[in-house]
């Protein structure tokens, strides 16, 4: 495909947490780094949907846990015919690293906002539909006027707490993906299904399409079967219709 786009299904609550995590991570980067006022406000939104993420959960403690289960698992290949020791060993050396961090890292992951009455302020207003208006905080629209380096240091600043979970949500996630071995298929009339090994601990299944056929799929399942049903989305004005056409696919399904 010269042209492809991929849609992601976790299998269980852990990869949908750190599915959501490294895209508003994602955000909060290419925001911070176009520098208007504009995009710094759209990076303040995601580092507030960030902290609101992290602190509903023990995300240290998830991601520890995420580690330690691939590095065991990983630990299974080193004696494998055609397995690099050179790259092995620097896998392991990494996922070590990264857990001994996450567990020396003391403290509350909000410890910097959490006593920023500033930051406190624009989060609560942010919860009301178009709440941060200059008449509802004039200290933020003041800040969204000061000098672009001002704002992103502060905006660094606040994540810097959040850059080893940053960091360890990356691997881990390229790990998993890196686990799956894509192969080329096709959705009769526009469905696919397939049972899985149970044998194996599914995490995520990937699907890439060429945009230019004009579907898109849903997937849906669980840890031993999943299905997955294109649609054409036509002009987005009106519901989508299910594509009744065979459609070619790569499909990646990931355990690691």
């Amino acid at each position: 495909m010269s042209q492809s786009l991929t849609f992601e299904q976790p299998l269980h609550e852990r990869v949908r947490l750190l599915l959501r995590l490294e895209a508003l991570n994602a955000r909060f980067g290419d925001a911070l780094e176009s520098g208007r006022a504009f995009d710094h406000h759209e990076a303040l939104v995601s580092l507030v949907d960030i902290y609101a993420l992290v602190t509903r959960v023990d995300i240290k403690r998830e991601l520890m846990g995420e580690i330690e289960r691939q590095t065991v698992n990983l630990t299974r290949l080193a004696n494998q015919p055609g397995i690099d020791a050179d790259r092995f060993r620097e896998t392991m050396d990494a996922q070590k690293r990264l857990h001994d961090a996450l567990e020396e890292q003391a403290g509350a992951l909000d410890h910097r906002v959490r006593g920023s009455e500033f930051f406190s302020s624009v989060r609560q207003r942010m919860a009301l539909p178009g709440g941060a208006f200059d008449f509802d905080l004039p200290i933020y629209h003041y800040w969204l006027a000061q000098p672009n380096q001002a704002r992103t240091e502060l905006l660094l600043e606040w994540f810097q707490p959040l850059n080893t979970v940053a960091e360890a949500t990356a691997q881990v996630l390229r790990y998993m993906r890196h686990s799956g071995n894509a192969e080329p298929v096709t959705a009769e009339d526009g469905y696919f299904e397939r049972n899985l090994d149970t044998a194996h601990a599914w995490q995520l299944i990937r699907v890439t399409v060429d945009p230019a056929l004009g579907v898109y799929p849903e997937i849906s399942g669980g840890r031993q079967r999943f299905t997955v049903r294109f649609f054409a989305p036509g002009d987005f004005r009106e519901r989508p219709v299910p594509a009744h056409v065979d459609v070619p696919f790569r499909l990646c399904c990931c355990a690691i």
